[in-house]
């Protein structure tokens, strides 16, 4: 029989798993293909699982990325630095603007180290790779940007939710 320590409360602890989630629109000059969004959203999710890491996030539940362009979507994902990074996804040509939304669930930190780790990443990265980020808007559901429609329907509803009102402030 496994010994279990009955006064570990797991994820109940006063910091148990957080969450954050934020949906950013990226720019570069340069056009963007496929892999190298693939390549890009990787390092980003890996970037955050290691700013986590150092802030002492006890595990990485799941750090994951949905990016949408008019061409098509990539998704991205990792549950820690160690598992590295997996992405899917193609894009029929190369873009320069492109959406992505960023969940971050993590054990052992508070949500405000989680905010702080996952925008830290974001814009570390997409500095590294000569892309600016145009906007960024917190989020609560990653369901709203993962969609069942041809890329090109679903590209100019995130269009039309940046230049609106539908999200909540920008942070």
């Amino acid at each position: 029989m496994i010994d279990f320590n009955r006064d570990e409360k797991g994820c109940y602890t006063d910091h148990g798993v957080s969450g954050y989630a934020v949906a950013v629109k990226l720019s570069r000059r340069e056009m963007m293909g496929d892999e190298f969004v693939r390549n890009t959203a990787e390092e980003m999710m890996l970037a955050i699982a290691e700013k986590c890491s150092e802030l002492g996030a006890r595990t990485i539940g799941h750090i994951k990325s949905h990016v949408r362009t008019e061409s098509g979507t990539i998704k991205a994902d990792t549950i820690g630095v160690l598992h590295g990074a997996y992405s899917s996804g193609k894009f029929l040509y190369p873009v320069k603007d492109l959406y992505m939304a960023i969940n971050s669930v993590v054990h052992g930190i508070p949500e405000e180290a989680v905010k702080a780790a996952t925008l830290e990443g974001i814009h570390e990265i997409a500095e590294k790779y000569r892309m600016t980020v145009v906007r960024e808007k917190e989020h609560a559901y990653f369901d709203e940007f993962d969609f069942v429609l041809p890329p090109q329907n679903g590209f100019h509803l995130l269009e039309a939710q940046f230049a609106g009102e539908d999200f909540e402030d920008d942070i």
